[in-house]
């Protein structure tokens, strides 16, 4: 009985371990974190974990930052986001096909702030949406601040933009800035204004963007074949338990055998 009950507890755990939710995250990575400050946390099919330098980043996942937070993400065309304190990011749909004109690069802010560096695919895959407005890319750098009301600033540092609300499209070039309201169409492009503090403790916070060979490398080390840290340790462990379920099976086997052997000898005499 003993023997039994060992066996349905190791079995049991290899079963925990098999369902943890580490492990739902075995997919595909479309990105790393390169530099994480205080409080950031991702969301990935309803779990939450804390995300470190390194930590492999998934399509759907949403990406939330507490107060005084920063992150910064490197994905896999060397594009570079930026998130500063008090945001959400949610990284919609990123699909990185051999065809470069199939992939696609969507995500979506619903508060907060945040500083986008466009990579090295064809500029229109490229798409940022936020509650009041659809911002396309051009081959850009561009910062971009959510409010609680939903009132969204494009501010365009490189490039340009194109910014579109309530059937209206406006593009927005190097040094000039969009607002959208809620329900209006985007204000005509205005020289920016100096940086407002959410964007200049985002930048203070994370410091110089690194150059897009180092973040192209960067990259790529956070995982291994596509799963993060957190995923890797998550199937080694569970490889340990079965190994220890093995190990039980196989010394039970011996102890009944042993057992046997025994009580024949001891009949035969």
């Amino acid at each position: 009985m003993k023997q039994l009950v060992r066996k349905a507890t190791v079995f049991a755990a290899i079963a925990t371990l098999a369902l943890h939710p580490v492990l739902v995250q075995a997919q595909i990575a479309v990105g790393n974190a390169n530099k994480i400050v205080s409080s950031v946390q991702g969301v990935l099919q309803s779990n939450s974990r804390n995300l470190v330098v390194k930590d492999a980043v998934f399509s759907n996942e949403v990406v939330n930052t507490g107060a005084d937070s920063a992150a910064r993400f490197i994905f896999r065309d060397n594009t570079m986001l930026s998130v500063g304190a008090n945001s959400a990011v949610t990284l919609d749909k990123f699909v990185f096909d051999p065809d470069a004109n199939k992939s696609q690069v969507a995500l979506s802010m619903s508060k907060g702030v945040m500083r986008f560096v466009s990579g090295n695919l064809p500029k229109r895959v490229y798409s940022i949406r936020t509650p009041t407005a659809l911002i396309g890319i051009r081959g850009t750098t561009l910062v971009v601040t959510v409010a609680a009301n939903g009132l969204t600033s494009v501010t365009v540092v490189e490039g340009a933009a194109t910014v579109t609300a309530s059937g209206a499209t406006t593009t927005v070039n190097s040094g000039f800035t969009s607002t959208v309201s809620q329900g209006a169409p985007p204000t005509p492009p205005s020289p920016s204004p100096p940086a407002p503090p959410q964007v200049q403790s985002m930048q203070a916070s994370l410091g110089p963007e690194p150059g897009a060979a180092t973040g192209g490398s960067q990259a790529s080390t956070g995982g291994f074949g596509g799963l993060s840290a957190g995923a890797i340790a998550g199937a080694v462990a569970v490889a340990a338990a079965v190994a220890i379920a093995v190990s039980a099976a196989a010394s039970d086997g011996n102890n009944i055998s042993s057992g046997t052997d025994t009580a024949s000898s001891s009949a035969t005499n």
